[in-house]
Order: C-alpha cells, then sequence, then structure tokens
C-alpha cells in the first residue's frame, strides 16, 4: 500500500526497543493484511452459511466458483492501472497539483468499467443462470473493479484506517444481509450471492466518500491522466503481466482435463486452487517484512544517497552512499528471504498435516507443499520488480514481469503433462527464472546508477505530444463545447483542502 512508509517511520522513531519493533511490525501487518483477511472471514462466512441453511453442493459450487472468477479477473483487469495510477498520484503530489487525482479517479474508473465490466457482462451472458444471479454477480465484478483502485487511491494519503473499518463494515453487512435473506426464504445461493454484492457495495461508497473527503476536486477533468500514459503506459504493461503471472499457473490446470466444469463456459480445479489459496497465504510475512525493510531501513539510505548528489556532495561521497545504499539493500533482502524460507519450511512441515486434518488428500497436500516454495519464489520476484520500479527502472520490472507470465504458462503446461505428483512446479520454476533476470537486472542497474541519474535525464523538457495527449486534447475540446452549449454550467470546482 502506497505511502505506508510514513506511518511506520513515525512509529519506529517514536518506539525504540522491540516494544517498539513490535508496534511497526504490528501495523504494517495490519494496514497491507488487514483487508485480505476480513474477506477471506467474510467468504468463509458466507459458505459456511449456506453449508448450515443445507445448500446443495452444486450450489456451494456455483458460488465458490463465482466469487473464485470476480475476485482474480476483477484484480487482473485492475492491476493493469494501479502501477501507474500510483506513479501519477506520486507525481501530482510533488508537482502541487492535488486538484488532478480525483478526476482522474473517474477517469480510470470509466475505463476499467468499460471494458472490464463489459467483458463481465458478456460472459455472464453465456452461463445458464437466472436475471437476479448474473445482477450480483455484476454488481460484484463491478464493485471489486473500483474497490482495489480506491484502495490504492486512499493509501496515497495515509487513510489506511478508514480502508480496514471499510472492509470491516462491508464485512459485518455482508454476513447479516445473507442471513436475513435466507430467513426470509431465500435461497442460500441468492442468500450469498446478494449479500456479498451489498458487502462490496458498503465498502464502495465508503471508500469514495472518503476520497471526495481527502481530494479537492478541482478542474473537473476525468481524462486529464492520459497525457501521462504516453510517459508511464510501461507500467500498464508491467501491472498487467504481474498479474497475469500470477494466476497463469492455475488458468492452465482450468483448462486441462482435471477440471471441474461448473458450467458448459465456467471451469476450474478446487484440487490445485485450494492448495494454491492456501499457499498464497503463507508469504505474509514476507511481505511485512518487505515494507518495513523498503520504507525504513532502505528509503533511509537512498534518500542520504540523492541528498549527496543534490546538495553538493564529492564523487568519493557519491560512490560511499551508493555501497552503503547497495549493502542495505542486499542485507534487507537476504533477511527477507531467510525469515520467508523458515516460514515456508515450518509450512511444508507442520501444515500440511493440518491441512490433510481440514479434508485435502495426500495429492493436494503435496501440491501445496510444492506451492509453498512456489510463492516464497514469488514473493521475492515481486520484492525485487517493485525495487526496479523504485529506481525507476520500468522496462527491467516490465520485461521481468513478462517472462514471470511467459513461463508461468509454459512450465505450468510442462508439469501438467508429467502428473498431478508436479503440480506447482512450474509455477515455482516461473518464479525462480523470473527472480534471476531481476536480480541480475538490479545488480546491473546499480552498477551504472550513476549514467543513469545523470546521463539519461534529459536536458530539456520535451513538449507532450503523444497519441494519450492527443486523445485527451480531443476529450477536452468536446467538454468545452458541450459547457458552451449549456448556458449555466460550471466546468471548474472551488478545490477545497488536500488532507495528506
Amino acid at each position: 500500500m502506497a505511502g505506508v512508509g510514513f506511518e511506520l517511520k513515525k512509529v519506529f522513531r517514536d518506539n525504540r526497543g522491540l516494544i517498539g519493533s513490535l508496534k511497526g511490525y504490528s501495523v504494517t501487518a495490519v494496514v497491507t493484511e488487514g483487508p485480505m483477511i476480513l474477506t477471506i472471514v467474510m467468504l468463509a462466512s458466507l459458505r459456511f452459511l449456506m453449508k448450515e441453511s443445507h445448500a446443495s453442493y452444486r450450489d456451494q459450487e456455483i458460488f465458490l466458483f463465482t466469487l473464485t472468477y470476480v475476485l482474480i479477473f476483477s484484480l487482473i483487469f485492475s492491476n493493469t492501472v494501479l502501477m501507474f495510477s500510483d506513479r501519477f498520484i506520486s507525481d501530482c503530489i510533488y508537482k502541487k497539483e492535488a486538484d488532478r487525482i480525483l478526476p482522474s479517479f473517474f477517469g480510470l474508473v470509466f475505463f476499467l468499467l468499460l471494458f472490464g465490466g463489459g467483458a463481465a457482462f458478456l460472459y455472464l451472458l453465456t452461463l445458464p443462470v437466472t436475471p437476479w444471479f448474473r445482477t450480483a454477480a455484476l454488481l460484484q465484478f463491478s464493485a471489486m473493479l473500483i474497490l482495489w483502485v480506491q484502495i490504492a487511491f486512499l493509501s496515497a494519503v495515509r487513510q489506511y484506517g478508514q480502508v480496514l473499518m471499510g472492509f470491516f463494515a462491508g464485512a459485518i453487512v455482508s454476513i447479516l444481509l445473507a442471513m436475513a435473506l435466507v430467513r426470509l426464504g431465500i435461497s442460500p445461493l441468492m442468500g450469498a450471492m446478494w449479500g456479498a454484492a451489498a458487502g462490496f457495495l458498503v465498502m464502495l461508497f465508503l471508500f469514495m466518500a472518503q476520497l471526495i473527503a481527502s481530494y479537492p476536486r478541482g478542474n473537473f477533468r476525468i481524462f486529464g491522466f492520459l497525457p501521462a500514459l504516453d510517459q508511464y503506459k510501461i507500467l500498464i504493461a508491467t501491472g498487467f503481466f504481474m498479474a497475469l503471472g500470477l494466476f497463469a499457473h492455475n488458468f492452465v490446470i482450468w483448462l486441462s482435463e482435471y477440471q471441474n466444469r461448473v458450467f458448459p463456459t465456467g471451469v476450474f480445479c478446487t484440487r490445485y486452487d485450494i492448495p494454491s489459496f492456501f499457499a498464497a497465504l503463507t508469504i505474509s510475512p514476507m511481505l511485512v517484512q518487505f515494507v518495513v525493510s523498503l520504507e525504513v531501513n532502505f528509503c533511509r539510505k537512498n534518500r542520504a544517497y540523492f541528498d549527496t548528489i543534490l546538495y553538493g556532495g564529492r564523487l568519493a561521497d557519491i560512490r560511499a552512499a551508493k555501497e552503503d545504499m547497495e549493502r542495505v539493500l542486499y542485507r534487507e533482502l537476504a533477511h527477507m528471504m531467510e525469515l520467508q524460507i523458515i516460514v515456508t519450511l515450518a509450512a511444508v512441515m507442520f501444515l500440511g498435516n493440518v491441512l490433510s486434518l481440514l479434508g485435502l488428500d495426500a495429492e493436494m497436500t503435496n501440491i501445496f507443499r510444492i506451492l509453498c516454495f512456489g510463492y516464497c519464489i514469488y514473493g521475492l520476484f515481486k520484492c525485487l520488480t517493485i525495487i526496479l520500479l523504485y529506481f525507476d527502472d520500468r522496462k527491467g520490472a516490465c520485461v521481468s514481469a513478462a517472462l514471470f507470465a511467459i513461463f508461468s504458462v509454459l512450465l505450468t503446461a510442462l508439469t501438467l503433462k508429467a502428473g498431478t505428483y508436479t503440480w506447482g512446479m512450474g509455477f515455482l520454476g516461473a518464479g525462480a527464472a523470473a527472480s534471476a533476470f531481476a536480480l541480475l537486472r538490479l545488480k546491473w542497474y546499480l552498477k551504472n546508477l550513476e549514467y543513469h541519474v545523470f546521463c539519461r535525464q534529459p536536458l530539456f523538457s520535451e513538449p507532450e505530444d503523444g497519441v494519450f495527449h492527443q486523445l485527451e486534447e480531443r476529450f477536452s475540446r468536446a467538454d468545452r463545447d458541450f459547457a458552451a452549449k449549456a448556458p449555466g454550467r460550471k466546468s471548474d470546482n472551488p478545490p477545497t483542502s488536500f488532507r495528506r
């Protein structure tokens, strides 16, 4: 979550020693993993409610299938713009142009709903379900598309408490409404579907109110972000490949002979998806450690390096600051991997036996153990990609993400033919190959850091004349023409205060 470092630095600065460290890590865990945990609790509660209401196995399978598709594909669509939106927000805050942020949020949401929501609507038409079910599923998907973007925009202004409270309120509303609908005689499936839809909508409206209160409205040009795409369009590809690679191994299994066919056009694979879900949870400690390491320890050295450059440091001072920064970066990455390897080994040795008691057979437990190592390596790859973006190596990050997605598909397809005992090794291999490339790219980039800092920057400001800049001008011209024909319409809104 963008901007969490501001809060962490304050926590670690004000609280020294063991207690301070525990508090800092606790804050990080709640902020970064709290929304995910609340969502899992909400969906697990709805599934439990269906089971207690004597819903058929078929209905439970349909609910699981629908929510799986909603969460995965909403993340893939929204992740295509999240990296770009983070960079755009940062630039707007740095340039003191915060009044461009909120209108751009609506512009991003417009395109997400146009393409993502449109694709979901067309897909739902292929499913043999009732119009009420189709409507609930479309509401869930559309709400999740917006929620992913809202969280990114709220985290930029450090509204972490509001994000957690929004997820908590949504979970409570979802469960209570589903229980009420079932008591009123609605089928457990429809009760759970509309309960989940209501929960997501409650989160959406709460987050929207907080966004409006946090950002100034300014000139309401919802396509004002388009010119930035000419400069940062590679981040769109990076976000897409990152999300695609994360789920590509699942998609390959879905298209195999081992699939569970819920509908003629709806498939998934419980034998692989359930172990994959539990294995993904095991990298939470790694992500928490990475946020603390990057935002608290490495960030100081990074700032010291660039301060040495900006404030007249000698060449020897600049090189010493760079060596110090590199040493801290690699040290923190090593500590992070040491922690995660311990967690992974513990999960493989002990958690696999616990999951077998919960219903996972020996084959699924074996897949879980392999995927624990796969997600461990994936966590390293994700962290390395973020560090590349931290140094503004957008090309390196995009190539790394693309390699990860390609290897995830190819290696999973190869292991699929070898038998179920190799499931998960394709994802492990993809993460290892992409991590190796990202690490080599990072080492090369840091070795030539002075060149990238001093020589790769343009000497003069180049005029904006890209495709997206021209497209934004056409939208603005059309808006001005429409405003001229509508007497009394005001195109500008008075800015409000910007709370950071």
